[in-house]
């Protein structure tokens, strides 16, 4: 029986109490209005795997293994995000507690794509609730902000209706289908492609303010001109 929302957010900040492990790494992580985008550590391990253990989560992502195990979190957690790119833990920020993991979002070039491309998935018990397209926005305000990326791409199986939700809001146009490799699988299923540039992007955000915090959450600033806050 899936656990609910209400159950799962109450095991996780149980076990973060234990572990002190819910707390935003070092340096600075991305605050939206309800939603912690931090790194994710070693500490966080037993909690991604939990959240990733679904096939349903994993039958519409094309490189999650199924089952998914604590080793598996682990080595994802020790892959460097590159230069140009984000791996954030997904948490949501809870009343009197330590922000609670709930997934993962990413920016990267995996299996060899030309432009970045986006990745977000959470665990079954959070969706529905807004909180795949909170985290997408951040992470392609980021984008273009602070990286300086003109275009971003985004891979969606074809019955993933959802996933084809969320990356429409975002501004994400279609650009043509092509096949891919599923580990879930074990074989290519048919993907979407979407794309979207900087004009796009600039002319359709309408979104809250991007804002960072510190490790301990106590200071947060909303970005202006494009530019990072003069303290950070």
């Amino acid at each position: 029986m899936e656990r609910s929302e209400r159950e799962l957010l109450e095991s996780i900040i149980g076990e973060a109490g234990d572990r002190g492990h819910a707390r935003p790494g070092e340096g600075l992580a991305i605050e939206t209005r309800r939603l912690l985008l931090r790194a994710p550590t070693a500490a966080d391990a037993a909690v991604i795997a939990e959240l990733a253990d679904n096939p349903r989560v994993a039958q519409n992502l094309l490189g999650m293994p199924h089952p998914y195990r604590i080793g598996d979190a682990l080595a994802w957690i020790a892959e460097p995000a590159p230069a140009n790119g984000q791996k954030h833990l997904v948490c949501v920020r809870a009343r009197d507690a330590a922000p609670v993991p709930i997934g993962a979002v990413t920016l990267d070039h995996r299996r060899g794509a030309r432009l970045p491309t986006l990745g977000c998935w959470l665990g079954e018990a959070f969706w529905g609730r807004g909180y795949s397209t909170e985290a997408c926005h951040a992470v392609i305000d980021y984008a273009f902000l602070h990286q300086g990326h003109e275009r971003l791409s985004f891979h969606c199986r074809v019955t993933n209706a959802a996933g084809r939700r969320v990356i429409e809001k975002c501004g994400f146009q279609w650009a043509g289908q092509e096949l891919q490799a599923s580990v879930f699988h074990g074989t290519v299923v048919a993907v979407d492609r979407f794309q979207i540039d900087r004009r796009t992007w600039e002319s359709l955000r309408r979104w809250e303010p991007l804002r960072f915090v510190e490790d301990d959450g106590d200071a947060a600033w909303p970005l202006q001109g494009g530019r990072r806050p003069a303290e950070v």
